[in-house]
């Protein structure tokens, strides 16, 4: 998909919530003012950094479907999920020692560490604030869950950087926490508070569960094969950093013994180089790993709108659809 076209769709994808989705940036900056100056200055590099929002939407588009929803929680909600998503992204922006994020510096290299993650914590407290707000306990219950498995995921993968023996198994453990829980998390609390009924919650996690499994895994390709300059992070970051993903897990069940040999050589040195990743990125082209990696999150988003089906039928389903295909087709 070109860039053009996936701005089109994703507009289309919003239509539905159009109206509520513009006036989020109100409302993150209402939710953000302080009396401190430069977490004000940080917060602003982050609004003004963009991003596609992709958490509040989900949110809108879920309560969207029901005509019980309580705008006023509904947007709480989508603030608190967003806030949750950035304070994760400064804090790994300060471990991973990052330059770049959605094509912008990044606030750890232009304010430095401290700021940064104190800016993060600021970020992920004031989101429990606007949840404690909400007044809904199993909204809390689902959102805090999801924060802790997210922890979690961080530190297995950072247990297992630079370990090309990790598994499949142990890769998906990674990114259901990581990534999916809290857009599993973030569908199920919006289904909750938009009254739906137990089948409704469930199909609506289960949804948020396959859509964010499909999504991290796009990312883990674009990791390898996205365009520079337009995925907003420099082509082959976390192969750099040791990241081992779906892509590299692929590649060594498809290899002979003397090519894993050569890829256990180049991460037993713990710094791999560019040359190694092009050298790498060779071996995936000729033994159609990436190609295998989509096969598997293609399967992710067909899990994700079968578990629509228990939804009504009408624009914010076929949104919600449509959402899980550019998720697999995007190439940012």
């Amino acid at each position: 998909m070109d860039k053009d076209r996936a701005a089109l769709d994703l507009d289309r994808i919003k239509g539905p919530v159009k109206e509520e989705f513009d006036s989020l940036g109100v409302y993150f900056k209402s939710f953000l003012q302080t009396d401190i100056p430069i977490i004000d200055r940080v917060f602003e590099h982050l609004i003004e950094g963009g991003g596609k929002r992709f958490r509040p939407l989900l949110v809108l588009l879920v309560s969207a479907c029901s005509a019980a929803r309580n705008p006023e929680h509904t947007f709480r909600l989508a603030v608190a999920v967003e806030f949750l998503h950035t304070a994760t992204l400064l804090h790994d922006d300060v471990v991973d020692q990052s330059d770049l994020r959605r094509g912008n510096r990044v606030a750890y290299r232009i304010w430095g560490a401290e700021p940064s993650v104190l800016a993060g914590d600021y970020l992920y407290s004031r989101a429990f604030n606007l949840l404690v707000e909400i007044r809904d306990p199993a909204v809390l219950e689902t959102i805090s869950g999801a924060t802790t498995r997210m922890a979690r995921g961080e530190m297995l993968q950072l247990l297992r950087s630079y370990s090309p023996a990790t598994t499949r198994e142990e890769y998906l453990e990674v990114i259901r926490g990581k990534t999916s829980s809290l857009i599993s998390a973030t569908c199920e609390a919006a289904a909750r508070l938009a009254g739906f009924d137990g089948a409704g919650i469930k199909s609506l996690r289960e949804y948020g569960h396959n859509l964010g499994m499909s999504f991290q895994i796009v990312d883990d390709v674009l990791d390898y094969a996205g365009e520079k300059g337009v995925f907003g992070k420099a082509t082959g970051k976390d192969f750099l950093e040791g990241k081992v993903t779906l892509p590299l897990i692929l590649l060594m069940e498809r290899l002979g013994a003397p090519e894993k040999s050569r890829i256990l050589e180049i991460f037993k040195a713990d710094s791999p180089s560019e040359e190694d990743f092009q050298a790498i990125l060779e071996m995936m082209e000729g033994n159609d790993a990436l190609e295998g990696t989509m096969e598997v999150a293609g399967s992710y988003r067909d899990a994700a709108i079968e578990a629509l089906r228990a939804i009504p039928p009408g624009p914010c389903r076929e949104s919600l659809e449509s959402l899980a295909d550019y998720v697999l087709e995007r190439n940012q």
